[in-house]
C-alpha cells in the first residue's frame, strides 16, 4: 500500500503526473500551509480538480492508452513493447509476474492515487465551517468525490483480486493496509455510487455546467458495468438475476441522451462538445492539456489490428464473412505476406473494406496508409510507420492529410462512456434474464441501423441474440478498454484469446492462463508493507 502522509501538501496534491514518491514529501516551504488553505471554494475546487487529474496521468491507462487494452485481446496486438503502452505485447505473450510493469503497476498506483486525493477532499470538506460554499455545493463536491473514489475502486475491483480497503487519509500509524475481501470493495463501489446518484445534478454532460465532471448518468452507467460484470459466475454464465434486473432497472431510466448520427462523429474532436450520445468523457483543451494518441496509434500505428478482428465485421447484407455473397476472392497470402508499401497488396487489402459494416472504415486502417472515413479524408493516404499486421486502429485518431508528428497537437477527449454502451448493456442484461424480447431488439437495433446496417432477423434463440449482442459489443466498442473486461466476464479469455496468432506474424502467439484473470499487486508495494500487504496466491 502507498504511503500516504497526512500533511501532504497542496503542491503534490495538484500534481496529477508526479511521481508516487512524491507522496512521501512533506510540505515544502514553498508550498500552502494546511492552517491558510482549505478556507475557500477556489481552494476546494482545485482539491476535486486534482481528484479528477489522475485519469490524466501518464502514460494514461485511463485515457489515452486505454485502446491498449484490446492489445490483450483478440483484437490487435501492440507493436512496441513498452511501458508507455501498458506493456502489453509481452503481457499477452504471458509473460505476468508481480515484476511487470506497465497497466499492472500503473493502474494499482494511480487509482489509490486517486483515492487518496477524494479520501483528503472529503475529510476536509466535512470539517469546513466556513460561509463560502453552501450546503448544496458542499453536497455536490462531496458526491462528485464519492463518485470519483467508486470509480478508481472500479478499476481496482476489475483489474485486482482483492486489494486494500482505504476510505480515510491515513497517518505514519496506519499507512500500510491489508486486502479487504472482495465483498467489501464491491459493497464500497455501490455505497458510493448510490450516495453520488442521489446528490449528483441530473443534466446532460453536453451542458456546460456539468461537462467535464461525473452526472447521475455517468455514474448510473459506471454502477450498471460493476453488476453485470457479477451477474456471470465463475463459468460465465449470467447466473445473478438480481443484478441483471438492476442493469436494466438503472440504464432504462437514463434520459436525455441518444444516438450520434455516427459512431465515429463521438470521436472526432470538433464534435464532441455538442454529441447526444457521450455520457463522462476524459477532457482536453490545447494549449495546457493535451494528448498523444494522434502520435501514437496515427503516425506510429502502435494497436495492430488482427485479421480475426476484420473478419468480424458483416457485410451490409448483414451476413458475415465467408457467407455473404459480396464476399469477395482475395488473395491471403499478399494480404499477409505483402510488403505495406507494395501497390497490389494495398489493394489486396483494400477488398476487405468494400461493401462491409461502415464501422471497420471508421475503426481501422491498412498498410501504412491514413484513411478515414470522414468527409474530405477519404483518400488522404498520408503513410506512416505501418503494421506488422498490415492493419491499424484509426477509430481514435483526428481526420489528416499529414502524418502526425512530434509537433501536432492534439486535444481531442478521450470518451469513456456514452449512450451504445447504455443499449447494449440493457440488451445483454434483458437477453438473459428474459430472451430477445422487444427491448432487446429495439436497443440492438437502434445501434446497428444507427451505421446503416440491416436490423437483426426475427425468431432469434436466446443463444443466438447472445452470440449478435456479443457481436455488436466487438465492433461498436473496439478499442475504447471495454472488450478485456468483457471477455473476462463472459469467461472467454482461455477460449478466444489463448493460443490465438495473426497470419501475417504466425510466431507471435498469445497466452492467457486462468490465473491472469486477476493481476498481481505490484512487488514494489508487497516490499514496502513489512508483511501487511500480501500477494496474490496465484503469483507466490
Amino acid at each position: 500500500m502507498k504511503k500516504i502522509i497526512y500533511i501532504l501538501s497542496f503542491i503534490v496534491l495538484l500534481l496529477g503526473s508526479s511521481s508516487c514518491s512524491d507522496f512521501l514529501q512533506k510540505d515544502p516551504t514553498s508550498s500552502p500551509s494546511e492552517s491558510i488553505f482549505w478556507q475557500s471554494k477556489s481552494d476546494f475546487d482545485s482539491g476535486l480538480a486534482a481528484c479528477y487529474s489522475l485519469v490524466y496521468s501518464w502514460p494514461g491507462v485511463m485515457s489515452e492508452i486505454i485502446s491498449c487494452f484490446d492489445n490483450l485481446t483478440d483484437n490487435s496486438i501492440c507493436q512496441y513493447d513498452e511501458d508507455t503502452y501498458g506493456k502489453t505485447k509481452t503481457i499477452a505473450l504471458g509473460d505476468l509476474t508481480s515484476n511487470t510493469s506497465g497497466f499492472v503497476s500503473y493502474m494499482y498506483n494511480d487509482c489509490y492515487r486517486g483515492i487518496a486525493r477524494t479520501n483528503l477532499v472529503m475529510g476536509k470538506l466535512s470539517a469546513y465551517t466556513g460561509t463560502e460554499m453552501t450546503d448544496s455545493e458542499k453536497s455536490r463536491m462531496m458526491a462528485e468525490c464519492k463518485a470519483l473514489r467508486g470509480y478508481y475502486y472500479s478499476w481496482l475491483y476489475l483489474c485486482y483480486r482483492q486489494v486494500p480497503l482505504v476510505t480515510k487519509t491515513l497517518d505514519l500509524n496506519d499507512m500500510y493496509q491489508e486486502k479487504a475481501p472482495r465483498s467489501e470493495i464491491y459493497n464500497q463501489i455501490m455505497s458510493d455510487y448510490n450516495d453520488a446518484i442521489k446528490n449528483l445534478p441530473d443534466e446532460v454532460y453536453s451542458n456546460s455546467d456539468v461537462s467535464g465532471h461525473m452526472t447521475v448518468s455517468a455514474v448510473k452507467v459506471l454502477k450498471a458495468r460493476i453488476l453485470l460484470n457479477d451477474a456471470y459466475d465463475d463459468s460465465g454464465n449470467a447466473t445473478n438475476t438480481a443484478n441483471l434486473d438492476s442493469v436494466v432497472s438503472i440504464l432504462t431510466s437514463i434520459k436525455g441522451y441518444s444516438l450520434a448520427s455516427s459512431m465515429r462523429d463521438n470521436f472526432v474532436r470538433d464534435k464532441q462538445s455538442s454529441s447526444s450520445e457521450i455520457i463522462f468523457s476524459v477532457r482536453y483543451l490545447e494549449p495546457n492539456i493535451t494528448n498523444s494518441i494522434d502520435l501514437r496509434f496515427g503516425a506510429w500505428a502502435t494497436d495492430q489490428v488482427t485479421r480475426d478482428f476484420i473478419n468480424e465485421f458483416e457485410f451490409t447484407d448483414g451476413k458475415k464473412w465467408g457467407e455473404s455473397s459480396m464476399t469477395p476472392i482475395v488473395n491471403d497470402s499478399l494480404i499477409e505476406s505483402g510488403s505495406n508499401t507494395n501497390a497490389l497488396a494495398r489493394a489486396e487489402r483494400a477488398k476487405l473494406f468494400v461493401n462491409r459494416d461502415p464501422r471497420l472504415k471508421q475503426t481501422v486502417s491498412q498498410s501504412n496508409l491514413l484513411i478515414f472515413s470522414d468527409k474530405g479524408y477519404e483518400d488522404a493516404n498520408a503513410t506512416n510507420d505501418g503494421s506488422q499486421t498490415h492493419f491499424f486502429m484509426t477509430k481514435l485518431v483526428q481526420p489528416t492529410t499529414t502524418v502526425p508528428n512530434y509537433s501536432t497537437v492534439s486535444d481531442a477527449d478521450v470518451v469513456i462512456i456514452r449512450y451504445a454502451e447504455v443499449l447494449l448493456s440493457i440488451a445483454e442484461a434483458e437477453n438473459e434474464l428474459n430472451g430477445p424480447d422487444a427491448t432487446v431488439y429495439n436497443a440492438v437495433n437502434a445501434v446497428r441501423t444507427r451505421s446503416g446496417m440491416p436490423a437483426l432477423p426475427e425468431n432469434l434463440t436466446k443463444e443466438e441474440m447472445r452470440s449478435r449482442i456479443r457481436h455488436e459489443w466487438r465492433v461498436e466498442f473496439a478499442f475504447e478498454g471495454q472488450r478485456y473486461f468483457q471477455l473476462k466476464r463472459w469467461k472467454l479469455m482461455g477460449t478466444l484469446v489463448n493460443g490465438a496468432e495473426d497470419p501475417a506474424i504466425p510466431t507471435y502467439i498469445k497466452v492467457f492462463k486462468d490465473a491472469f484473470y486477476y493481476w498481481p499487486i505490484p512487488q514494489t508495494e508487497i516490499d514496502k508493507a513489512n508483511g501487511v500487504l500480501t500477494q496474490d496466491p496465484n503469483y507466490k
